[in-house]
C-alpha cells in the first residue's frame, strides 16, 4: 500500500514526461493532487467520524484501484493524453482526503492503548523505509514492465489492500460521549483550545509549509553549490531518509518520562537548526551529515506527535482532528512553492535557513508561551519503556 503511494506521485511524473517532455509539467500533477486533497480533508474529517471507518477506507481504496486501472488501460492501450493525467491526480488527491482521516480515525481500533507509541512507530519506519526505497523500486518496475503495466500493478496493490482492510474483523467503534460541536470545523475548534494539540500540529504546519523547504531545493544543492552531481544528489535524499527512518524507529526508546512536550519541542528545535547547518555547508560529507541529524529530529518530534494526537483527542472528534493533523501534510507541496520563490530571490541557501529557522522559532515561542507543552503528561503508550 505505501508503495503504491509513492508509486503515484513517481509514476505520475514520468508519464508526464513521456508525454510532454517539459519540465514545467512535472510538478502540474502532484500540484493538482495536494491541492484537492488540502481542499478536501476536513469535510473528510467529518465523513470519517459520522460512518464507520473501516468501510470508508475500504471504499477509498477500491476507488483508487480503478483510478489506477483507469489510467494504466488508458496508457498501454496510447490514448492517454496530458489532460487525462491531470484528472487522474485530482481523482486520487480527492481519495487520498477520503482515506487519510479514516485510516488515523481507524488505528485505535487495531491496537491497544498501551502500544500505541510502537504502533505509530512502525507506521512512520514503512513511510521512511519506503522513502529510501520506494523511488528505487518504482524506477525498477518501470523500467521491467513499463509505465502502463506499473499502474497495473499499482492497481492490484491497491486492490489487495481493499481486500485486506475490509475483511479486518474489529468491534463495532462506539464514539465517546460529549461532543457537542458536531460541525465540520469542530476539529479545528478544538485545537484551536487546546494549546497541545495546537503546537502539536503547529509544528506539523510549519515543517510542512517552511522547514521541508530543502527538499525541493535539494537537487540545486546537490548540482550548483556542492557540484556532486546527480550522485550527491542521490546520497543527499538517503543521508536524510536513514536518519528519519532511524529517528523513528528510536521514538520507543527515548526517555521522556514527564518530559514528553520538552523532547518534541527540543527536537523541533534541533531540527532546525541542523537544518540551517546544512543549508551552509559546501562540503558534500558535512552536508550529508547535517541532513541525516534533521531527518533524525524530525522524524522524533513528528511521531511524537502522531502518537500524542492518538492518545489525547476524543475518540467523537478523532476524525476531524487527524484530517488537521493530515492536512499539514500535504501543504509540503505550496511549501515547495514558497521557497523556490525565495530562493529566485535571495538563493536556495537562504531560503532553506529560512524555512529552517522558522520550525525552531515557533518550537521556542510555544515552550516559553504554552505552559501545558512544558508540563505534558508522559504518554501512556510504552514511550519511554
Amino acid at each position: 500500500m505505501v508503495l503504491a503511494t509513492q508509486f503515484r506521485f513517481i509514476g505520475a511524473g514520468w508519464l508526464v514526461h513521456q508525454l510532454t517532455d517539459s519540465p514545467f509539467w512535472l510538478g502540474v500533477p502532484g500540484i493538482i493532487s495536494a491541492v484537492v486533497t488540502v481542499l478536501l480533508m476536513l469535510p473528510a474529517g467529518a465523513l470519517a467520524d459520522r460512518v464507520d471507518n473501516q468501510h470508508l477506507l475500504s471504499i477509498g481504496r477500491g476507488l483508487s484501484g480503478l483510478a489506477h486501472l483507469a489510467i494504466a488501460m488508458l496508457t498501454v492501450t496510447g490514448v492517454v493524453e496530458v489532460w487525462m493525467v491531470l484528472v487522474w491526480a485530482a481523482v486520487t488527491g480527492a481519495l487520498g482526503a477520503l482515506t487519510n482521516p479514516a485510516q488515523a480515525a481507524l488505528l485505535p481500533r487495531l491496537i491497544d492503548r498501551t502500544a500505541m507509541a510502537s504502533a505509530v512507530a512502525l507506521n512512520g519506519a514503512i513511510w521512511n523505509g519506503m522513502r529510501i526505497v520506494g523511488p528505487a523500486a518504482a524506477g525498477l518496475l518501470i523500467a521491467a514492465v513499463g509505465i502502463g503495466q506499473a499502474f497495473f500493478v499499482t492497481a492490484a496493490g491497491y486492490a489487495l489492500s481493499t481486500f485486506l482492510t475490509a475483511t479486518l474483523k474489529l468491534a463495532p467503534h462506539a464514539p465517546e460521549s460529549g461532543a457537542a460541536d458536531s460541525g465540520m470545523l469542530a476539529g479545528v475548534r478544538y485545537i484551536a483550545k487546546n494549546r497541545i494539540f495546537f503546537a502539536t500540529i503547529g509544528l506539523s504546519f510549519f515543517t510542512s509549509l517552511f522547514g521541508s523547504s530543502y527538499v525541493v531545493l535539494l537537487p540545486v544543492f546537490a548540482d550548483d553549490i556542492l557540484h556532486a552531481g546527480v550522485k550527491g544528489f542521490g546520497f543527499l535524499e538517503a543521508a536524510a531518509g536513514i536518519g528519519a527512518l532511524l529517528g523513528t524507529l528510536s521514538i520507543v526508546r527515548i526517555p521522556t518520562g514527564r518530559h514528553t512536550g520538552a523532547v518534541m519541542i527540543g527536537a523541533a528545535l534541533a531540527f532546525g537548526l541542523w537544518i540551517a547547518g546544512f543549508s551552509a555547508s559546501r562540503s558534500l560529507s558535512l552536508s550529508m551529515a547535517f541532513l541525516f541529524a534533521g531527518g533524525f529530529f524530525a522524524s522524533v518530534y513528528l511521531n511524537l506527535g502522531m502518537t500524542t494526537l492518538q492518545l489525547m483527542v476524543p475518540g467523537e472528534l478523532r476524525g476531524r482532528v487527524m484530517g488537521v493533523w493530515g492536512l499539514t501534510w500535504f501543504l509540503s507541496s505550496a511549501g515547495g512553492f514558497v521557497a523556490a520563490s525565495v530562493a529566485e530571490l535571495l538563493g536556495a541557501p537562504l531560503a532553506v535557513a529560512l524555512g529552517a529557522l522558522s520550525v525552531s522559532a515557533f518550537a521556542l515561542l510555544v515552550y516559553l508561551r504554552f505552559e501545558e507543552i512544558r508540563g505534558m503528561p508522559a504518554l501512556d503508550g510504552h514511550i519511554g519503556s
